[in-house]
């Protein structure tokens, strides 16, 4: 059976339903995973499963479950979650591994699967290694059929998420959640009953449908409800989730972006108060506020390539204690490094409330560069253009390839990358001034070709 390797993206699978992908695909992967996991050992598996509420969910989840039956694996079914709550019922069960079923916020004709592997450690280059026995499709026969079983651990996760914060002092907050109709809404209640403020829920219906637009919570215009509904409730601030709950945004009390760089440093610099010399991991397209605040309060700032996979694993082998990204992913040592779906949320009411301050407040702190966010362009193929930018900005600073080219001036920076799960060119400009800012993306589209 022919299978799609554009699939197979750098650090999870992803691809249109049914084109792409489909139970049978499915089967397939499930298959490599398990006896990837396996490897040379002769013990049986325990494998979790779960998904988000896409339409093609319960067809692509019904041939994981099958291909790891046939492997001989215990399939642990959750049924429904978000995945940073999947990744918590790997770590808590003692499973063996991971397979969440979900395409982030990809649009909804379109699926994928997340790997992780005992205690929640990414599994590498094993996406490489699935992807050659999947074109493969060469399986061993397991001694006998896998048994299919169920798990609910929703209580002991609440309990843990918010044992971690200290919110005696958030009485006094009124904050609004966007759940984007995404897979948050079925653990926000219970989240509330357990927080001593006003919190209030909109979009907070599943809605996994055509006739929604996934939230992004790395594009600000997708915040225009929330932001709406913050002013109208005069809240202290608002969150919004992506459709499987691992990233979330956030806007002010005044409504205004409070992009996931500068949250992640402000986070970084409260957590290095009592935490002095620990590593914080920032992505590469980051702002220079992050790694400076890092920096003057005594971490390691410990710079990284875009996607889970790889912040994951740094921050695993460096003992890190937290680490962000532009994105709006937000990963926590007490998460078992891994990124959080209401972490971020229970840490900016704790420190907002410990130290008295407006999140406007907070934000004129950190929001101090000139900056373009993340732009995105489709470009015409062609293999050289990271080294045809490298080339034009010969007499930079520096010059990086830690995740396609970064490019350094004393007054201005730049990342040009490809994108890991869209076919798209990212580019993130910053500058001293909102002149140069602007010159300099002019002459990137330029350079490009868009």
């Amino acid at each position: 059976m022919h299978v799609n390797p554009e699939i197979f993206k750098a650090y999870d699978v992803r691809g249109s339903f049914p084109e792409d992908i489909d139970g049978k695909v499915a089967y397939l992967i499930a298959r490599a995973f398990a006896e990837y996991i396996r490897g040379k050992s002769k013990l049986p598996l325990r494998i979790i499963v779960s998904a988000d509420a896409r339409p093609s969910s319960p067809e692509i989840r019904k041939g994981v479950i099958e291909g790891l039956l046939d492997e001989g694996v215990e399939a642990i079914d959750i049924g429904l979650s978000t995945t940073p709550q999947h990744y918590f019922t790997v770590v808590k069960s003692g499973a063996d591994g991971g397979i969440m079923i979900t395409a982030s916020h990809n649009a909804y004709r379109t699926n994928g699967l997340k790997f992780t592997k005992k205690g929640g450690e990414q599994i590498g280059n094993g996406l490489d290694v699935m992807h050659q026995m999947v074109k493969r499709s060469i399986f061993q026969n397991a001694p006998a059929r896998g048994k299919l079983s169920d798990v609910s651990l929703v209580r002991e996760y609440i309990e843990h998420l918010v044992s971690k914060v200290d919110l005696s002092g958030t009485k006094d907050l009124n904050i609004i959640c966007d759940a984007g109709g995404g897979m948050t809404s079925l653990l926000l209640p219970q989240i509330i009953r357990s927080l001593p403020c006003k919190i209030t829920v909109i979009n907070g219906d599943l809605a996994f449908d055509m006739m929604h637009e996934p939230l992004n919570p790395a594009r600000e215009e997708s915040l225009a409800s929330l932001k709406n509904a913050v002013l109208e409730a005069r809240a202290d601030f608002g969150v919004a989730f992506d459709p499987d709950g691992d990233r979330c945004g956030f806007v002010t009390g005044n409504a205004r972006y409070f992009r996931p760089d500068y949250v992640a440093a402000f986070f970084a610099r409260e957590f290095l108060k009592t935490n002095k010399g620990s590593a914080v991991v920032y992505d590469v397209r980051s702002s220079n506020i992050f790694r400076e605040t890092i920096m003057a309060h005594g971490g390691r700032a410990l710079e990284s390539r875009v996607g889970h996979r790889f912040i994951k694993e740094l921050m695993r082998n460096d003992d890190a204690i937290f680490a962000g990204e532009l994105s709006g992913h937000f990963y926590f040592k007490e998460a078992f490094y891994m990124d959080s779906d209401f972490l971020p949320m229970l840490y900016m009411m704790y420190f907002l409330s410990k130290l008295g301050k407006t999140a406007d407040e907070v934000l004129d702190e950190f929001a101090i560069y000139p900056s373009s966010g993340e732009l995105s362009f489709k470009v015409k193929p062609n293999d050289n253009y990271l080294e045809q930018i490298a080339a034009h900005y010969k007499d930079a600073r520096e010059v990086k390839w830690v995740d396609g080219v970064s490019i350094y001036y004393d007054d201005w920076w730049a990342n040009v990358r490809q994108s890991n799960t869209e076919p798209v060119v990212r580019i993130n400009v910053e500058a001293r001034t909102r002149e140069v800012l602007n010159a300099k993306v002019d002459e990137l589209k330029k350079l490009l070709g868009v």
